[in-house]
């Protein structure tokens, strides 16, 4: 029986999810074809590859020499499928990109429309994760970039980093909040009486709030915590809660004033670092590059000052 790249990957993934059901959904499987795929493989190789304790699926030792290998394999195609698209150029491919999750409310829907329109042979895959989670993909190869505010956690030494233009971080609220109408020298104390709305908060991000608060970082009232900037958005938008966010991700609301923000500055007058980060040893393939030309241009457009339209004159009789 022959040897298959997508057995292999089947294998990796199970070794990873240790679960035969969580690893068939990831895979887009049904469970009984996963274990068919899985028995095939143990079947060409000659060896029981996993066992099935209480606690889930494990490789066995013949397993783990298998999977270690494996995952080079796996590794190599990848990187033969990237310089496929370095040959064919960028009108098509595939792109596995991460994104933040406020530059992905600010930007990401804007992208793939363009995508879609001047390029509709490429085929990307978005993940929307906190930078934290989308680190770790980043280190197992699983996306080739990702775009996403860095500052709380930086990324380390092997990582290229293209800088893009900052967001401007912090707090808001319902246009006619009882807070609106505070005064700045007593906003901080009639803070308190008001819980919050926010993503999931790297530790500076938390030591802010806590600072605003006066609590500590395990005391904040966060009242609800998701990576859906649209809910938290509409949260704030229906009740007293205070959203911690940045400007760039609810810009249409502010500008029609259904949200205001509130005068306490983020540190470093509110900007976040905002990066393109990918593995410097990884070489990005022409439809990468080109997806991240079109961010950059996203972006720059959206800092670029507006100016407002004049109105008419009135001729004179």
């Amino acid at each position: 029986m022959s040897l298959s790249i997508r057995s292999l990957q089947h294998f990796a993934v199970l070794a990873e999810e240790k679960h035969f059901s969580r690893a068939a959904q990831r895979l887009h499987l049904t469970q009984s074809a996963l274990t068919r795929s899985i028995q095939a493989l143990e079947d060409s190789l000659g060896l029981v590859l996993v066992d099935r304790a209480s606690t889930g699926v494990v490789p066995t030792q013949a397993g783990r020499t298998v999977l270690e290998r494996a995952q080079r394999i796996l590794g190599e195609t990848r990187d033969l499928r990237r310089e496929a698209e370095l040959i064919r150029g960028h009108d098509t491919g595939r792109v596995n990109l991460g994104v933040g999750v406020f530059p992905a409310a600010g930007f990401l829907s804007l992208l793939l429309v363009r995508i879609a329109r001047e390029h509709p042979g490429l085929s990307v895959h978005v993940e929307v994760e906190s930078w934290q989670r989308l680190l770790d993909k980043l280190l197992q190869d699983k996306l080739d970039f990702a775009v996403a505010v860095t500052h709380s956690l930086p990324p380390p030494d092997d990582f290229a980093v293209r800088p893009l233009p900052p967001q401007h971080g912090g707090l808001f609220t319902r246009a006619g909040h009882p807070l609106q109408g505070v005064a700045k020298p007593r906003l901080r104390a009639a803070l308190g009486q008001y819980r919050l709305a926010a993503t999931d908060l790297p530790p500076k991000a938390r030591d802010y709030l806590a600072r605003l608060y006066q609590v500590t970082r395990d005391e904040l009232p966060i009242a609800f915590e998701c990576d859906s900037v649209a809910a938290l958005r509409d949260v704030a938008l229906g009740s007293d809660v205070v959203l911690f966010c940045t400007r760039e991700a609810i810009a249409a609301e502010l500008e029609l004033g259904l949200l205001a923000p509130l005068p306490l500055a983020y540190p470093a007058t509110g900007q976040l670092t905002h990066n393109v980060i990918h593995r410097a040893r990884r070489t990005l393939s022409p439809t990468a590059e080109r997806v991240i030309e079109l961010v950059q241009e996203l972006l720059e457009q959206a800092a670029a000052p507006r100016v407002p339209a004049r109105k008419p004159r009135r001729s004179r009789a």
